[in-house]
């Protein structure tokens, strides 16, 4: 079986997605469009739909055709068996037939939600040509079965433990990384970068780091005590996978709130954290329960028992490190990939 991955390399959802089908005897291509595109127009892109349809319009028909043609052509030439894709990777209606009349089964894996459309009007439209789409927010299963999109399923990917797992540091990179709180990712311009600062306020008592984009910034006027904390990715760069593990190895605790795109789902960096040994502190939401019904993790419905949490852990190490492997076994046994495996060979009638 040859599948032909439309995932960006810099997630770890790749990784997880490769190894996954590489069980399943697959034979693996990935095809990026990042390489297509210059900065400057990726930024372009995000912005445009602030602009009238007709040169919104008039933009997308440059830059969608020239990533679609590219996948089109890739496509051709690697006549794969199925075509698993990550969101929308800016795919349109017409590529996703163009799969389709070669023979090919389309499948997408939903990370975000399908309604956010400023960068891609084309979400929502490409899933009904879809032969299964998965996703790890209970949520979209339902709200997406009520437009009469029928396969789709709630499937949570196989822990990413080739890439996040313990290790022993050497000594110089610990003091360079240590951290008691560590909070690695993007904030908002608008009120849900307003509640994520307000979340991340919650542990300033604490050794935190904040690694980020620009946005975080704007809320330092309403919480100073993140400023000290803040420690901006040099140039807009992405931390690399090797270096996240290691940071996560260096640190104790993990904050993970929801962001706009998941309504029910944890964010899969709750699982990265796991992997590399630190226990992520939750931000309370329904997939706690799907995953580890009501035992007692680290969720908070309030997020001003954070403290308490982290300090109970800070002095009880044996108890963090019990919780860290108990959370991350309930993971693996779960989602294992010999029962991934069975599930997307099951839904998508690969055997």
């Amino acid at each position: 079986m040859k599948v032909l991955l439309l995932v960006p390399k810099r997630y770890g959802f790749h990784h997880t997605f490769k190894e996954l089908f590489v069980h399943m005897g697959g034979e693996i291509q990935t095809i990026d469009y990042q390489h297509l595109v210059k900065g400057w127009q990726e930024k372009v892109n995000t912005q445009m739909f602030r602009l009238p349809d007709k040169y919104r319009l008039k933009w997308e028909n440059y830059y969608y055709e020239r990533i679609n043609k590219f996948y089109r052509e890739e496509y051709d030439r690697l006549k794969p068996d199925l075509v698993f894709v990550y969101n929308n990777e800016l795919l349109v209606p017409e590529t996703v037939q163009h799969f389709k009349k070669g023979g090919s089964k389309v499948a997408f894996f939903l990370g975000d939600c399908p309604y956010y459309t400023p960068t891609s009007r084309h979400f929502m439209p490409i899933l009904f040509h879809a032969d299964a789409i998965y996703t790890y927010d209970s949520f979209w299963v339902e709200a997406l079965k009520k437009l009469g999109i029928k396969n789709i399923h709630y499937f949570y990917p196989n822990l990413p433990v080739n890439q996040h797992f313990e290790k022993k540091l050497s000594p110089e990179k610990y003091n360079e990384l240590k951290s008691e709180v560590l909070y690695v990712g993007m904030c908002y311009k608008t009120s849900w970068g307003l509640k994520k600062a307000k979340f991340l306020s919650c542990f300033t008592e604490f050794d935190l780091q904040i690694h980020g984009d620009d946005s975080w910034p704007r809320w330092f006027g309403m919480f100073p005590e993140l400023q000290k904390r803040y420690k901006p990715r040099g140039g807009g760069s992405h931390i690399s996978v090797e270096k996240l593990n290691d940071m996560y190895n260096a640190t104790k605790f993990a904050p993970v709130d929801a962001n706009p795109g998941l309504l029910h789902a944890i964010h899969w960096r709750f699982v990265e954290a796991l992997c590399s040994g630190a226990l992520p502190i939750l931000e309370w939401q329904q997939n706690v329960v799907e995953i580890f019904g009501n035992a007692d993790v680290p969720a908070v419905k309030n997020f001003e028992e954070a403290p308490e949490i982290v300090r109970y852990y800070l002095n009880h190490e044996d108890k963090r490190r019990e919780k860290v492997e108990w959370m991350r076994n309930v993971m693996l046994e779960k989602y294992s990939i010999p029962n991934n495996a069975d599930f997307i060979s099951h839904t998508l009638q690969l055997r």
